[in-house]
């Protein structure tokens, strides 16, 4: 995919873990310095015998901790929805959403059709189905263009109460910033139908999110986080996203609910040091590489997808 490389500020905390209880790529310029390399020393990840007897409260700290050794930044937010318990760190954090932003996408094409009452057009609707299930850049660039570009944004937080989400500066969608916490709000909204969407406009994004394919249009493989951590739940609709280098960094996001009645709903997102045990002298560039056997982009896959085994090391969140 053609994609210009958007370097940002990223605002980097220190992350602490606070508990509340109630797709893509970028291109890098041939003379990009090398990245800098990790510790080869890691500890075992994910190490779940060190939080097998735990409540997930204490589970939380060491999953950030682990991911923080391996050159990660993780947040996330977790809500039950039956219960209303709810679980996050650093669930305020902003963060470009990558191809997350597709959901908005959809959600405002199927919108307009609830609201005029008039289907969605065939060919538009073939986009939007790959887009979701496939990640598709082409379609996701060919529905911005077509329904307002940066106005759809506008138009699905002023619908949602996102209060975090905002347009890209540059009218691109994959630099659409959101939260861990506004993900879930979008989610959780969604189903309750508070952002306007009819059911059946509903059922329809809940059950392309449920035909994710494991491999993306562009060849990436896109279970990582929630499904390749969660291998004993049988039910789930995601959306992922993943981009590379913004300030030095990979970004994933592992977003979307789980079950069969769509009772939990997890949003995970990371930025992860780029590296090489090679001492690569250039970022990985995904908008012209296929980065699917990339290591540094395996890497930082492993690490979201090892932060869920932690936080849930039976691979499932009922038992």
């Amino acid at each position: 995919m053609s994609r210009p490389l958007q370097v940002l500020a990223v605002s980097v905390t220190a992350l602490v873990a606070a508990v509340s209880i109630l797709s893509t790529g970028c291109s890098a310029p041939d003379d990009t310095p090398a990245a800098l390399a990790i510790d080869t020393s890691e500890s075992p990840f994910p190490d779940t015998a060190t939080v097998d007897d735990m409540s997930i409260d204490s589970r939380i700290p060491e999953a950030v901790a682990s991911a923080l050794g391996r050159g990660a930044e993780v947040d996330f937010a977790f809500l039950d929805r039956e219960t209303g318990a709810y679980f996050a760190s650093g669930d305020a954090e902003p963060i470009e959403t990558a191809s997350v932003s597709k959901l908005f996408i959809a959600d405002d094409v199927l919108h307009g059709a609830d609201v005029s009452q008039v289907p969605v057009a065939e060919e538009d609707l073939e986009s939007l189905t790959t887009m979701l299930e496939s990640s598709d850049d082409f379609a996701a660039n060919y529905l911005w263009d077509r329904y307002g570009g940066s106005e759809i944004i506008t138009r699905v937080t002023e619908r949602y109460g996102l209060t975090a989400t905002t347009p890209p500066w540059d009218d691109l969608w994959w630099n659409t910033m959101s939260t861990a916490a506004d993900l879930v709000a979008y989610y959780t909204r969604l189903l309750d139908g508070i952002g306007g969407l009819s059911p059946a406009s509903t059922a329809t994004m809940i059950g392309l999110l449920r035909q994710s394919a494991p491999v993306a249009t562009d060849g990436y493989h896109q279970h990582f986080g929630i499904v390749d951590g969660l291998p004993a739940e049988p039910v789930y609709a995601v959306k992922q996203g993943w981009m590379c280098c913004i300030a030095d960094r990979w970004i994933h996001l592992s977003t979307g609910t789980i079950g069969i009645d769509n009772r939990y709903v997890l949003a995970l997102v990371s930025r992860e040091e780029i590296h090489y045990e090679d001492d690569m002298e250039h970022y990985p560039d995904t908008a012209v590489v296929d980065v699917t056997d990339d290591s540094s982009a395996q890497h930082a896959r492993d690490t979201l997808t090892g932060v869920v085994t932690m936080l849930f090391p039976d691979g499932t969140i009922g038992s």
